[in-house]
């Protein structure tokens, strides 16, 4: 059987403590995804984060992912996306299959569990490649707003 060909979009701002914090857990998944015929971008919406800050952040994080600046929101808007981080889980036709956050590692800003007890990305990608139904297709996320009124020149 063909494996799924499946697409990870890792909403960021280098600017968000929240964001700051996954950035071992996206490696890691990265280097997982690889094995699995996964997909995975790092997303900046435009509002926090410029091509230098982005390019420091992949640096101080030691990230390997493939980016995407996404300076006039389009990514954004089209997916919803509306805080950072929030990861989303698309077909290779670009069907969310799920959407929102990564697991319960923070339950509110500023707030954060000493142990995780659900992975709601890890969990979506396991059925997703298992051909099954996604049980949890949107958790809401918690972190800094993306604001996309207006682009940055």
């Amino acid at each position: 059987m063909k494996l799924l060909a499946l697409k990870v979009y890792f909403f960021l701002a280098t600017t968000c403590p929240i964001s700051q914090q996954y950035t071992a857990y996206i490696q890691q998944f990265t280097l997982s995804a690889k094995q699995k015929n996964i997909e995975v971008v790092l997303v900046f919406p435009a509002n926090n984060s410029s091509k230098k800050e982005v390019r420091d952040f992949l640096q101080h994080y030691q990230l390997t992912t493939a980016v995407r600046l996404d300076k006039q929101y389009k990514l954004s808007k089209q997916l919803n996306a509306t805080v950072t981080p929030e990861v989303f889980l698309l077909t290779e036709k670009d069907e969310v299959l799920y959407h929102g956050a990564i697991d319960n590692w923070y339950y509110s800003l500023g707030q954060n569990r000493m142990q995780i007890t659900e992975h709601y990305l890890d969990d979506a990608v396991t059925q997703a490649l298992n051909r099954q139904s996604i049980l949890r297709p949107f958790v809401q996320p918690v972190g800094c707003f993306i604001e996309t009124g207006k682009p940055t020149p």
